[in-house]
């Protein structure tokens, strides 16, 4: 049984590690704008980018990554995130497709109210 879950936990540090370890290199970004030598990716979902919108920004949400990737143009990219995990997860998956993230910006949205949909 001690086994077992050792076996359990081993394959679940890759995991966990992907999640939850920042990513080394990448800084937060305080202003959200573009210039001419920075790409905005916005990988946040559908709603919370409609919430709070970057107009400049490239929005292709993080599961449509992987086959959207080449829309984006190679240049250097700063990443806009909603949380911690989409930022590691984001940041990792771009870097796998060879783009150099120099940072990420973090757009909390407020809580969802009806009332302001």
């Amino acid at each position: 049984m001690v086994i077992f879950l050792g076996v359990i936990i081993l394959l679940m540090l890759p995991v966990l590690y992907k999640r939850y370890v920042p990513v080394a290199g990448t800084e937060e970004v305080n202003e959200c704008t573009k210039n001419e030598n920075v790409l905005l990716v916005d990988v946040r979902d559908f709603h919370e980018a409609n919430r709070n919108p970057v107009s400049s920004a490239v929005h292709i949400p993080l599961p449509y990554l992987a086959r959207q990737h080449r829309e984006i143009s190679k240049k250097a990219v700063i990443v806009i995130v909603s949380d911690k995990v989409l930022r590691n997860l984001s940041i990792r998956q771009l870097k796998k497709y060879g783009f150099e993230v120099k940072g990420y910006c973090c757009k909390k949205n407020a809580a969802y109210s009806p009332l302001s949909a």
